[in-house]
């Protein structure tokens, strides 16, 4: 009888020492397992916080936006605002900016009409009006962020000042985004 009173406390006592050890051998690995794997989230996150950060950024800069025009809307008789409001929303298919508000197809066609209005105008800016034109004639837009800006300061702004110029695939996305085939075709038939 002792031997199995014996027997019967060291197989309870095995028992218990295998729920609550293997519990805890079982909970330390999971727990092991999961602390790796948050340790690899977090180190991915500390990695990649400006690549997730630029893939925002890059959606906001091709999104669709408010205020697309494929008129110009100007003529001869139009005002220097009137003008410079065009060459502004026309700046947003290629520059990046916190926020943009209308847009018109900076092509060929758009560019020769405002051109057209500029040189005919007695407008106070004629000149660098004209200059900036004149680059964007020969498809010279290296500067076209500090065009931006320069329509932006003359507008008075205060949200939206351009901190870029978009790449060429931000640059498609963004015309595919916000203008119609057409302006799509002729844009990628230029390059």
């Amino acid at each position: 009888m002792k031997i199995v009173l014996i027997a019967t406390g060291i197989i309870l006592a095995a028992l218990i020492g295998v729920k609550y050890g293997g519990f805890d051998l079982i909970n330390n690995k999971a727990e092991s397992v999961s602390v790796k794997k948050q340790e690899k989230v977090e180190s991915q996150a500390v990695q990649d916080p400006v690549h997730n950060k630029k893939k925002d950024v890059d959606k906001q800069q091709t999104a669709k936006i408010g205020g697309v025009q494929y008129d110009i809307g100007i003529d001869d008789s139009s005002s220097q605002d009137a003008v410079i409001e065009v060459m502004h929303k026309m700046t947003h298919q290629k520059v990046k900016a916190k926020e943009k508000w209308g847009a018109i197809p900076m092509i060929p066609d758009t560019i020769n009409q405002v051109y057209d209005i500029v040189e005919k105008s007695k407008f106070e800016q004629k000149d660098d009006l004209l200059a900036i034109l004149a680059k964007w004639k020969k498809g010279n837009y290296s500067e076209v962020n500090e065009d931006h800006n320069y329509f932006w300061t003359y507008q008075g702004g205060t949200i939206g000042k351009s901190y870029g110029i978009m790449s060429k695939s931000e640059e498609e996305t963004f015309i595919l985004n916000n203008f119609n085939e057409d302006i799509a075709r002729e844009v990628s038939s230029q390059k």
